[in-house]
């Protein structure tokens, strides 16, 4: 015994390691595989989930701007496959800006011949892989915050992008075969960030990691145009994750950083003050809306908090394509100045947790929400309400998850037990309440059909379910009963806005089509008095007035029916 312990003492002065009963790499590969078998099990289970939610999901088809992305548009029906071909979906994509989705649209009906299930099932293995992409981007970001144990960190990454991932609210993300693009948006951008984030950890890494932070980038930004914020979201990860518990700023460098930001909001307010390049080309679309840029401005908070609560509540029956959400017209609204109070203050806590040390993932994911809303939910011509927009902040309140479950202990322990309770509930009513909202996307009548339970009082909802009814695009033969439900559909929009020109339009086709000539020249007078670009409207006029003797009026209607491009015998 004496003569050991000298060896011991050499061992230690000398730097060599001690003798041990254990191989001193034992440890290392038990923590190792439990690490691989922890995200094993979480990829694992995000699948299952995601595919229980999404069941029957094979059984719907395409919709409305499905047609011309898709259905409409000949060089995405390639039928070899090839890089000619695939360059020719990429240059004659209905949305120019966006090829990388309409290159995956050309794979899918080269696969599937053109049915809908090759899309829909490419959507969902999008859907699942963003999920694990959410995952490992939770997982990295709480990984640099208070929790050391690796357990901790996988677990509630492995719970908040569960929650996310079942979300209801993004079954119009995945259910929509067009609106493919804002999840390839959101994947491409998320990996982005995670990229970015490996590349500042990794340093014999670092340019592989960045020229993949930047590949994902370009595929984000020519998937969908609101990925354009990611560089953005890469100074959110430099200064709130990688900072975390480090000085905020070093230098001049970092002061100019932080004010480009800045910089960039105050020209785009200068350019749409003075009404420049930039916002001739972004706010054009406005002249085709029934709300001017001030009332979507007054009114997106509304429908933010709105979202807000879909996602805290998420019955299935609160999801539909319409929603009654009156249009803000005045800032001294409680209607605007309320939930923008709210959101400014989110947004100015998070700034506040921002500049305090070992707080700053926290101001990441609270800010991840207003910045991933910043396009789409501002000056942008989009449509008022679309569930599909929070498909990529609703990560923001998955990291807020993953970071409050990763401060508590594992269970047992009473608080965690509760709150893991809660998290598993929760769910569990979201994974139902998707599984109830995919049959809603069966048919456009299906779709419609919810819409107007829903949003009773949207005109727009009533005057598209008659026109889902009418199957107008698919030219099936229309059987009596839709005929009537139509009619009555037609006749509920026009009541609810007696303005609106469209139903009056397609109440008086309807109703051509069918023989009741008189009846139809009232309506489609109407629509012309109420919109001069109602080109069904003058087509059909002309065919009244011509079967009825009317030659002046006639020639009067075909004139604004070719100006309108929907006759071709302008020339006659």
């Amino acid at each position: 015994m004496p003569s050991q312990q000298p060896a011991i003492v050499q061992s230690k002065m000398t730097g060599t390691p001690a003798p041990s009963a254990t191989p001193p790499f034992a440890n290392f590969d038990s923590d190792r595989l439990q690490t691989t078998a922890l995200w094993s099990g979480a990829v694992a289970l995000l699948t299952v989930a995601i595919v229980l939610a999404y069941l029957g999901i094979s059984q719907n088809g395409f919709h409305f701007d499905d047609w011309p992305n898709i259905l409409d548009n000949a060089s995405i029906r390639m039928q070899e496959f090839s890089f000619a071909a695939l360059l020719d979906a990429a240059r004659n994509a209905y949305l120019a800006h966006r090829p990388v989705a309409s290159i995956s649209f050309a794979i899918d009906w080269w696969r599937g011949n053109g049915s809908p299930v090759s899309f829909l099932s490419v959507n969902l293995l999008l859907h699942i892989i963003t999920a694990w992409t959410v995952f490992a981007l939770l997982s990295r970001t709480i990984a640099t915050s208070s929790a050391k144990d690796r357990r901790v960190v996988i677990l509630s990454a492995t719970g908040a992008a569960l929650w996310w991932a079942v979300q209801p609210i993004h079954v119009q993300a995945v259910s929509y075969v067009v609106q493919r693009m804002a999840e390839l948006a959101a994947l491409f951008s998320m990996l982005s960030v995670l990229a970015y984030l490996q590349a500042r950890r990794s340093p014999r890494g670092a340019a592989l990691w960045f020229a993949t932070c930047f590949i994902s980038f370009a595929l984000a930004a020519l998937s969908k145009e609101n990925a354009w914020i990611t560089p953005l979201l890469w100074l959110m990860a430099e200064y709130l994750v990688i900072r975390n518990d480090r000085p905020l700023i070093r230098g001049h460098v970092d002061r100019i950083l932080l004010a480009l930001p800045v910089i960039a909001c105050v020209t785009l307010l200068a350019d749409v003050a003075a009404h420049g390049p930039i916002s001739r080309w972004g706010l054009h679309g406005y002249e085709g809306r029934s709300f001017t840029l001030s009332e979507r401005l007054l009114t997106q908070p509304k429908v933010v908090l709105f979202h807000v609560s879909q996602i805290l509540w998420p019955l299935p029956g609160r999801f539909s394509l319409e929603h009654d959400i009156d249009i803000v017209h005045s800032a001294a609204s409680l209607h605007f100045w309320l939930p923008a109070a709210l959101i400014a203050s989110w947004t100015a806590f998070a700034l506040w947790l921002a500049a305090r040390r070992g707080q700053r993932i926290a101001a990441f994911w609270m800010l991840w929400l207003p910045i991933t809303l910043a396009i789409e939910s501002s000056f942008v011509p989009l449509e008022m309400v679309f569930e599909h927009r929070m498909y990529l902040p609703s990560v923001g309140f998955a990291g807020l998850i993953a970071l409050g479950l990763s401060r508590l202990p594992l269970p047992p322990r009473s608080t965690a037990t509760v709150a893991w309770s809660i998290l598993v509930v929760v769910s569990i009513f979201s994974l139902w309440s998707t599984h109830q909202r995919i049959p809603q996307w069966r048919t456009e009548t299906t779709l419609y059909q919810q819409a107007v339970a829903v949003a009773p009082h949207s005109a727009r909802a009533w005057n598209h379910l008659g026109i889902s009814l009418l199957n107008q695009r698919r030219n099936e033969p229309l059987s009596p009963e839709h005929y009537v439900q139509a009619i009555q559909a037609f006749t509920r929009a026009t009541e609810l806005d007696a303005k609106y020109a469209a139903p009056w339009t397609n109440r008086g086709v309807a109703r051509w089509m069918h023989g009741d000539t008189r009846a139809a020249q009232s309506d489609l007078e109407t629509a012309i008095t109420l919109s001069e670009k109602e080109a069904a409207a003058f087509h059909y006029l002309f065919e009244i007035y011509q079967s009825t003797g009317r030659e002046e009026d006639a020639r009067s209607v075909r004139h604004r029916a070719c100006f309108l491009g929907v006759r071709n015998d302008c020339y006659r």
